[in-house]
């Protein structure tokens, strides 16, 4: 009952789902049952199953809620009596920081779910829960391209084949597991991709090459850089560096390729990938700038890093969507309703106010909280696991984040949140213990 409650009023706030540009394009690949690798197939698969019985986002939000609040529940379940871990349960969903992504019909959301699952799943006991627990980790690893360093020490630190056996053949046998949940998860969204689209060729390396170019700190002429990026059909046919530098934000990299100032031409949005003349370009480009400037491409990471941290004054990650900030010509394209009540208006408003206002929202405090963490969850293998898996995912973000989003940072929210609950109803289990007069 007491789930129910917290699951009924998560609704209350999210109903019936909140979409982004990322959540219709897969929902139009599900309905259409044709995958581009431009978002993991897998996710566009799932939605036009449910699409095909219920239309629209409430399916799959009620799908992502309950496995995330189910998870909660059976991990808390190991520290705290069940009516304790169903109100810490529903607590953590309804946490701001932790809501207000789960409210977006997001792969990171989906992800955060089977997470949640598939680590109850491998701390159980009996071995069929735990094989189960391994096939959530799947899902969970096709769900998100970085996600296998989510997925890396929950498998390698919680996985038992058989109870009992030598460290060193538990871990090996852990290791070659999640080396099998990887490649399982990328072989299922390679199966059911219908069209490549290179997506990385038309955003991340572009990215790469104009921040990397622009911590560059002598000015390099055009005669060194022409030779590089005129193959990739660059649109300026002078002063380059000059250009590079003032078009470089360290949080963004939609200026490259849209707008009358735009660099680049490519098909990022559309269904044709971009040319494969102009890909190789880009790609060769890509390898000639980064390892030329190796400092300054590591300089650039960073910065973007710290971004993605939330560490700036302003944090420019897309924080909180109300549901009526949402596109009414794909709502009214796909056949969905607006929505929006007005107590969702006023709680979107209140969230807002929190990410603006606070540093609730900011996930440097949640990462340092979590490395904080990590000497007190040296016994406690559970607590340990998930913290490492939001640290392990959030490190994925120095070499790949191309934009700051709080949602790529919302699993390690999770996991801090998570592991403070459990570690302090643990040490306050045990002062009670030793402090209970004989």
């Amino acid at each position: 009952m007491i789930l129910a409650v917290g699951w009924f009023l998560f609704l209350v706030y999210a109903y019936p789902g909140v979409c982004t540009m990322d959540s219709f394009d897969q929902l139009k690949e599900g309905r259409a049952w044709f995958f581009t690798d431009s978002h993991p197939p897998i996710m566009a698969a799932i939605w036009g199953v449910l699409d095909r019985m219920v239309a629209g986002p409430l399916p799959m939000l009620v799908l992502q809620s309950t496995m995330f609040l189910a998870g909660l529940y059976l991990l808390l379940k190991r520290a705290l009596a069940p009516t304790h871990a169903a109100i810490a349960a529903c607590a953590l969903l309804l946490f701001p920081p932790v809501l207000v992504p789960m409210a977006m019909v997001w792969k990171d959301c989906h992800m955060a779910g089977f997470l949640l699952l598939g680590t109850a799943g491998l701390l159980d006991p009996r071995r069929h829960v735990r094989l189960l627990g391994m096939g959530a980790l799947v899902l969970a690893t096709a769900l998100r391209y970085n996600a296998l360093g989510a997925t890396l020490p929950l498998v390698v630190l919680l996985f038992e084949w058989q109870p009992g056996k030598r460290w060193l053949v538990r871990y090996a046998t852990a290791v070659g597991a999640w080396l099998a949940v990887v490649f399982v998860a990328f072989g299922v969204n390679a199966a059911l991709t219908d069209r490549q689209m290179h997506f990385w060729h038309s955003s991340m390396a572009l990215s790469d090459i104009v921040g990397t170019l622009a911590h560059v700190e002598e000015d390099l002429p055009d005669s060194r850089l022409q030779p590089i990026l005129a193959p990739t059909q660059i649109r300026v046919p002078s002063d380059l560096h000059a250009t590079i530098r003032k078009l470089y934000l360290p949080y963004d990299f939609q200026q490259l390729i849209s707008g009358d100032t735009r660099l680049w031409d490519v098909n990022i949005n559309g269904d044709i990938p971009t040319p494969a003349p102009q890909r190789d370009a880009i790609g060769a480009a890509w390898k000639e700038v980064v390892t030329s400037y190796p400092g300054a491409h590591i300089a650039y990471r960073f910065d973007n890093f710290a971004e993605t941290l939330g560490l700036r004054e302003t944090f420019r990650g897309a924080t909180v969507v109300p549901h009526h900030w949402q596109y009414e010509g794909m709502l009214a394209y796909l056949g969905m309703a607006k929505g929006g009540t007005r107590l969702q208006r006023v709680t979107h408003g209140w969230n807002l106010s929190l990410a603006r206002n606070t540093a609730l929202f900011r996930p440097w405090i949640y990462f340092l909280l979590a490395l904080a963490l990590l000497g007190l969850a040296w016994r406690h293998r559970d607590v340990l696991a998930i913290l490492a898996s939001g640290i392990f995912m959030e490190l994925t973000m120095l070499p790949l984040s191309g934009t700051p989003d709080y949602r790529y940072s919302h699993w390690l929210v999770t996991c801090t949140c998570l592991s403070v609950v459990i570690l302090f109803a643990r040490r306050r289990a045990q002062r009670t213990v030793t402090t209970k007069p004989a």
